[in-house]
């Protein structure tokens, strides 16, 4: 009997297949997992930081840059390279200091008091002319005259100054002996008066034939120059004043008429 009814039942299930069975019976159908919204929203957010990542990325030989003296649609005059600001003072040249710069008077008046260790030009009968001559030349130095100084404005001397000036200041140097424009003598009574300022403006700005030197000298280079034309003309001033005593020679051999100070 029970396994009679058993086969009955499997019949039973077999021919039942195809019937509709009711709702209340209907088999529970699986459904594929729903993902949170806020997930999804995670998702795209980290999808479009990577897109926006990737599209930024530029390797530096593709970086948009200047290349220098090429042109550009860029600026207006079609120059990729571009001028400094007006007043622009580049690194270690800010010429704050206008008597060491310049060797002019910068708002102080004659008779103002020296810092120590400063030296003052030679003073003479003279000084009241000199004084009117060169109204805005500094009568004093600057820096600290000292022994390493004056032996460095020899060295500097002797290589840009001493082929028209000669070695002594007479204005006798070689190329004066060649036949080229006779220089001028420290020697003379107007350059003895003449403050250290003209000779350092001189230097920088030229005078007469002589051309500006301020690109080959530094500017505490010709203050030392200046130091040992004055101990050029310390060195013979006593002796040129001494009467009988003999001046040296201009030059050895005849050279042209002098055309001022060069």
């Amino acid at each position: 009997m029970l396994k009679c009814r058993g086969k009955k039942d499997t019949e039973t299930r077999r021919r039942g297949d195809g019937e509709t069975r009711p709702a209340s019976q209907a088999l529970p159908v699986s459904q594929s997992p729903r993902l949170p919204v806020r997930w999804a929203f995670c998702l795209l957010l980290c999808a479009y930081c990577l897109l926006f990542f990737a599209a930024c990325r530029q390797d530096m030989q593709d970086q948009p840059k200047m290349k220098p003296y090429r042109a550009t649609a860029f600026f207006q005059n079609g120059m990729s390279s571009r001028p400094p600001v007006p007043g622009t003072v580049a690194r270690g040249y800010l010429r704050a200091d206008t008597e060491f710069f310049t060797g002019k008077k910068s708002g102080t008046q004659a008779g103002t008091s020296v810092p120590a260790g400063q030296q003052a030009a030679p003073t003479g009968a003279n000084a009241p002319q000199r004084i009117t001559a060169y109204p805005d030349d500094v009568e004093v130095f600057p820096i600290p005259i000292t022994y390493d100084v004056v032996k460095r404005g020899k060295e500097r001397y002797d290589i840009f100054c001493s082929a028209c000036h000669g070695m002594t200041g007479n204005g006798d140097g070689m190329i004066v002996r060649r036949g080229f424009r006779r220089a001028a003598s420290f020697h003379s009574d107007n350059l003895r008066q003449a403050p250290v300022g003209h000779y350092f403006d001189a230097i920088t700005n030229g005078w007469g034939a002589m051309p500006s030197y301020a690109v080959q000298v530094p500017a505490r280079d010709r203050w030392a120059i200046v130091a040992y034309i004055r101990a050029l003309q310390m060195s013979q001033q006593n002796t040129q004043s001494q009467p009988g005593q003999p001046q040296p020679p201009a030059s050895h051999t005849a050279t042209p008429s002098s055309g001022g100070h060069n």
